[in-house]
This record gives C-alpha cells, sequence and structure tokens, in this order.
C-alpha cells in the first residue's frame, strides 16, 4: 500500500507535441534528459451513479499498464497555476474486474472514498487510455522531478475525445521544477491545466455538469430549502472529517465531525416539523448515536493531552504510577478507536449514512409552503425562553445536572442563531457572542466535573489491570482531586458569566425583526 503527498505541475497542449520538442526545450532549460520511455496504460474512473466522488473532488481509478492493475484514489488537494498538490493512496489490485462498492478496496483507498459513496454500487463513468512518452529529469547531478508528455483518448456514454499535456511530477526541490514549468508555459504550445486529466475529459465530453448554486438564505426563503441549504456544509464536513478519521489522523478532525454532527442534530431538533415523526425521532436518534461513539473517543484524547501537564503538578510519590496508567489509557483509547472504526465502516451504519442524506436533501424538492421569517422568529423566541427558564431556576451553588441543562440549552440556541446570523433583518452579534461565553464558561465547570467522576471511577480497573494498587490509587485520587478544585474555580467564573449574561437586553436582541409581533419575554 502507497500513501503520498504528489506534487506536479500539468501543463496542458494547445496543439499536438512533439516529445523531441519537449526534449529540447528541456535541455535549453538547463535539465539532462535521462531514461526515456514509451509506456500506454489504460485508466478507468469509477464513481456511484450520483457523482458523488465527482462532487467531492475525488478520483478512483483503476490502471491497467500491460496488465499490471493497480488501484488509486486522488484527492482534489491545492491547486496553484499549474501546480497540483494532493494526497494519493495507491495499492495493486488482484482482480480484472473493478471493485463493485467502496467496501471491496483496500482498507486507506475504502476510508477515502467510503464517507462520500456510503453503500451506493461503483461503476466505470469514464476511461483513459493514454501514450505516455516519461523521462526522469536532472538538474547539477540531482534527480529532481519525472516529466511525462501525455497524449489522452477519453471514452464515456459513447462519446470520445482527445487532449495531450506535460507533466512535472516533483522529486525535489521545488523552485527550481517551477522555474521549469515557466520556461516550457513559455517556450512550447502550453497552458497551465485548471484541472486534472478526467475533469478536464469530462467538460471535453460534455459529462461534468456545473454543481447547483446554492440559493441564499432570505427571510422569503421556504423553510425546507433554508434548512437543507444550512445543513449542506455541515454534511460535507462530516464526509470529509469521517476520512482523516478513519485514517485516525489527530484529535481535530474528530472534534470537526463531532460538531457537524451536534449541528446537524439540533437543525433536525429546532426544524423538527420538516419530517414526519418516525423520521424526526429515527434523525435524532442516529445523530445522537453517531455523537455518542465520536464523543467516547474524543473524551480518551482530550485525557490523554490534559493528564500529562496534570501529572507534573503533582507530588513526586504521587507520580509513580504514572506511566502504566498513561499506558492503561492509552490502551483504551486504541480499543475505543477500533469500535469505532467497525461500526463507522458497518453495513448498517452506511445505510444509516444514505437516509440521513436523503432524508434532508428531500427537503429541496419537497418546500414546505412556509417561509424563514414564518419560522425563524418563534424558533429563536422558544429557544430564548428555554434559556431563560433554565437560568433562572438555576441554585445559587450551581449544582451539575441542571447547570449541563442550561449549557445544553445554551448550545442549542446558540447553534440554531449561527445558522442565521447573516439574515437581513437580523442583529444579535453581541448576544450571541454572550451566550457563547457563557455556554464556554458552563462546559468549564462540565469538563471538570466529568474529569473528577472518571478519574474516580477508574481507580480500581486500571490498579486491577495495572497491579500496583496504591500508587494507581493515589495518583488517579491526585488527579480527581485537581480535577475537583479546577471545577469549583470554573464554577465561580461560571456564576459571573451568568450573572452578566441572564438580563433582559442580552436577550430582546434576539428579537427578529422578520417578525415583530413575537416576543422573547420569558
Amino acid at each position: 500500500m502507497h500513501r503520498d503527498v504528489e506534487a506536479e505541475f500539468k501543463l496542458r497542449a494547445t496543439r499536438d507535441l512533439e516529445v523531441a520538442v519537449v526534449d529540447a526545450a528541456v535541455r535549453e532549460a538547463g535539465f539532462r534528459v535521462h531514461d526515456p520511455k514509451a509506456t500506454r496504460h489504460v485508466d478507468v474512473y469509477l464513481d456511484s451513479a450520483e457523482g458523488s466522488l465527482r462532487r467531492a473532488g475525488i478520483g478512483l481509478r483503476l490502471r491497467n499498464t500491460d496488465g499490471a492493475l493497480r488501484m488509486t484514489c486522488k484527492t482534489r488537494g491545492q491547486r496553484n497555476g499549474s501546480l497540483f498538490v494532493r494526497h494519493e493512496w495507491e495499492s495493486t489490485w488482484p482482480q480484472a474486474e473493478p471493485p463493485r462498492r467502496a467496501a471491496d478496496l483496500p482498507a486507506p483507498l475504502r476510508d477515502a472514498v467510503e464517507p462520500f459513496v456510503l453503500d451506493h454500487p461503483l461503476q466505470a463513468v469514464l476511461q483513459l487510455a493514454t501514450r505516455r512518452d516519461h523521462r526522469a529529469l536532472q538538474c547539477d547531478r540531482r534527480d529532481l522531478c519525472e516529466l511525462a508528455i501525455d497524449r489522452v483518448e477519453a471514452t464515456a456514454a459513447g462519446r470520445s475525445a482527445a487532449f495531450c499535456e506535460v507533466e512535472i511530477e516533483v522529486l525535489d526541490d521545488l523552485p527550481t521544477c517551477e522555474r521549469l514549468a515557466d520556461r516550457l508555459l513559455q517556450g512550447l504550445p502550453l497552458q497551465a491545466a485548471d484541472d486534472d486529466k478526467p475533469g478536464h475529459a469530462s467538460a471535453l465530453l460534455g459529462l461534468q455538469q456545473a454543481p447547483p448554486r446554492a440559493t441564499p438564505v432570505t427571510a422569503a426563503t421556504d423553510i425546507g430549502v433554508a434548512v437543507a441549504t444550512i445543513a449542506a456544509p455541515h454534511l460535507v464536513t462530516m464526509q470529509q472529517a469521517e476520512v482523516s478519521v478513519r485514517r485516525d489522523d489527530g484529535p481535530d478532525h474528530l472534534h470537526a465531525m463531532r460538531v457537524a454532527v451536534r449541528r446537524l442534530r439540533e437543525i433536525v431538533r429546532g426544524f423538527g416539523s420538516l419530517w414526519d415523526k418516525a423520521e424526526r425521532t429515527w434523525l435524532v436518534a442516529h445523530l445522537a448515536e453517531t455523537g455518542r461513539r465520536l464523543g467516547a473517543l474524543r473524551d480518551l484524547d482530550v485525557v490523554l493531552a490534559d493528564l500529562p501537564p496534570a501529572i507534573e503538578h503533582l507530588p513526586a510519590a504521587l507520580r509513580r504510577a504514572s506511566p502504566a496508567v498513561l499506558d492503561w489509557v492509552g490502551q483504551r483509547r486504541r480499543h475505543t478507536c477500533e469500535q469505532l472504526l467497525a461500526w463507522l465502516r458497518s453495513d448498517a451504519r452506511l445505510a444509516d449514512q444514505r437516509r440521513l442524506f436523503e432524508a434532508f436533501a428531500s427537503h429541496e424538492a419537497r418546500p414546505a409552503a412556509a417561509t424563514v421569517a414564518e419560522v425563524l422568529p418563534r424558533r429563536l423566541a422558544k429557544a430564548v425562553r428555554k434559556v431563560r427558564k433554565l437560568a433562572a431556576a438555576l441554585p445559587a451553588e450551581l449544582p451539575l445536572e441542571p447547570l449541563h441543562r442550561l449549557r445544553i440549552a445554551c448550545k442549542r440556541l446558540r447553534y440554531l442563531a449561527e445558522e442565521f446570523a447573516a439574515l437581513p433583518g437580523l442583529d444579535y452579534e453581541k448576544s450571541l457572542a454572550e451566550v457563547v461565553r457563557l455556554q464556554q464558561a458552563l462546559g468549564a465547570v462540565c469538563d471538570h466535573e466529568v474529569a473528577t467522576r472518571r478519574l474516580l471511577e477508574w481507580i480500581h480497573p486500571a490498579a486491577a489491570a495495572i497491579g500496583d494498587n496504591l500508587n494507581v490509587a493515589a495518583l488517579l485520587g491526585g488527579l480527581a482531586s485537581r480535577a475537583a478544585l479546577a471545577a469549583d474555580a470554573a464554577r465561580m467564573r461560571a456564576a459571573r458569566r451568568l450573572a452578566r449574561t441572564h438580563r433582559k437586553k442580552v436577550y430582546r436582541r434576539f428579537r427578529s425583526s422578520l417578525d415583530t409581533d413575537v416576543t422573547l419575554a420569558s
């Protein structure tokens, strides 16, 4: 299995090129041509019938080079002029037939495409037959790049088209390779390519459809269309983050996916009347289950990030078991990650994801006959009343359970308000910032309280697994005490923030000029 970051300059010919002319231009630029070869390969590009991979900027191809088959997946990556930088995954493919589903692919390729195609069948959508003249280029006795002159015959849906391009794949010294690309652009009938081969071929064959332009949400927008519009970027974020979560590429991607899931869940809760009761209940349950499974791993990532600096503040006598305890937590994290990945890849979960996407997309084609102006003010009013009611009833000592309920209410108000903050007629940025600060202050209390409970609950299982009972108990007990003290300090800060936020003028700003008849008073 090969994974790499590919950096190459793509130069598209405006007319056919002679190989000798290209070689001469390369030599004039100060490069030495060696090991020239001529090969032919045929690429079959795969996608779902819905074009899921094309929309995501992913190319999945099966390449046949003289009977040797390789499967490759490339991302859209970044483009700067003629320079394309993108990730690619490559593996040998053991059979003549292409895969029927993403689940048939080797794990790294599967994880790169399955969040987008889910359980939809894969099918051949494009074929590129390429005659390639390629050679290695040296400068100052260094291997800097590989240059290929490709003559491509593209076929799909009974149509065909041909084009020629020059590729410079960077091996070393990007600036020098860039100067070579510039020299070739100036001296040969070439122009900087604005897309990759399958993209250009699809355009020539009339296969590429312009992506639908997102219609700006206004007060007059149908609420079903508005909900589909605001949900779309969160669905995309969830897909993109899942690719990295499956590779376990770090906590940031896991956090991004979890936040996208939370926002989608609040959209369903806030505008649940768009779905029938059974579908709404299922959507909330599926998103909640996804959030719970992601949260289990996220919590352990936070613990593993917070424990080492916390341990350093304990007396030396309490730190003796720290390596063993950190290793024990790490093992729990690895086990939790394995469980999450198995669930993400499961057939049942893939089918549920397809149902989720279809549930949001359906409202673009089936308007709800109610506008944003008719629905949003009442949703905002309801969310504000919930926050004010819980804040007014919160005891002075800020016990955890009612404090957590207030935190959740703040988060729901925040997510709802943020989705429509740019809508003309709304001017609640200052109040929204206050709600966010309150939510974060309450969240700090909850986080420290949860950490305290978790550390205390870990004493017996960790001691049983590690065996160093007294030192394990001393370490975890000391950490729990620090977390409890941190929770007390966070409570004091939250109380001050609550006093600042729980004022009528803060909530009055959420009154919407879209519908002045709606009151936000408690």
